[in-house]
């Protein structure tokens, strides 16, 4: 009986002993594609100045709170990525990545021409938009190695590419537009999980939120707009902040 069981120990080491010498480490550099889905949300503010000054209180308080809005961009992303990993002793592991991801994550809205609480007879049509076109990240990573399974979690900086447009008209001839493209930035934070199928080749699934602070633009009256002057000026202050999940692939060297 001890025979068997000395026999049994043995065999279950060498079955065991494989697995071992299969251990992955996850120090070196790598290079990647990603592709996925973005949710976003770009908030509208609208301050009004110069001649609104003399209309009613009840008509400024009409306009900026329709004029106000919310815009929820989505879309398909895909870029690529790059960067290093570290692996201690302790199988933690700390790298850095940068990566460039399309997010054609846009949303828009017209109300068309509606009766104005204060003056039935005076009716506007607000337009707002927000387009994200690109984003660029830098971003540390800390995790946990499981064999051949990673478990992080991220965070940097980011620097966003966006379009953002607002319209305003009414029935009496009021034709106004403003829009800017501007370059915003701010924190990126998230995690994800990767696996490895062999030492060069791992999958992940990656989520990142990023809050990219806001821009300031300025409407300007359009051709063919019978008010001109005295001057209407509506300053607009929109935001955006995104939610990417990804997946993606990476190859190790």
């Amino acid at each position: 009986m001890k025979k068997f069981s000395l026999i049994s120990a043995s065999a279950a080491a060498m079955i065991a002993s494989p697995a071992f010498a299969q251990d992955s480490n996850w120090t070196g550099p790598y290079v990647g594609v990603q592709a996925g889905y973005g949710t976003g949300s770009s908030d509208t503010d609208v301050a009004l100045s110069d001649t609104w000054t003399s209309e009613s209180q009840g008509l400024r308080d009409y306009v900026t709170s329709t004029f106000a809005d919310s815009r929820k961009p989505e879309g398909f992303n895909f870029g690529g990525q790059l960067g290093y990993n570290y692996q201690t002793a302790g199988n933690f592991v700390l790298g850095a990545e940068a990566d460039f991801t399309i997010l054609n994550a846009d949303d828009s809205r017209s109300t068309g021409l509606v009766p104005t609480t204060p003056f039935p007879s005076l009716s506007y049509n607000f337009g707002n938009g927000v387009d994200a076109k690109h984003m660029f990240s830098l971003r540390a990573r800390a995790g946990v190695a499981m064999d051949k399974t990673l478990i992080y979690a991220s965070g940097g900086w980011a620097w966003t590419k966006a379009e953002f447009a607002a319209t305003m008209s009414s029935n009496g001839g009021y034709d106004k537009a403003g829009s800017t493209k501007k370059t915003l930035d701010g924190f990126i934070i998230g995690g994800g999980v990767e696996h490895k199928f062999s030492d060069t080749v791992s999958a992940r699934l990656d989520y990142a939120y990023t809050d990219q602070g806001g821009t300031s633009y300025v409407t300007g009256y359009l051709p063919g707009s019978t008010f001109v002057t005295p001057a209407y000026t509506e300053t607009l202050r929109q935001d955006l902040d995104m939610h990417l999940i990804r997946v993606g692939l990476n190859f190790h060297f």
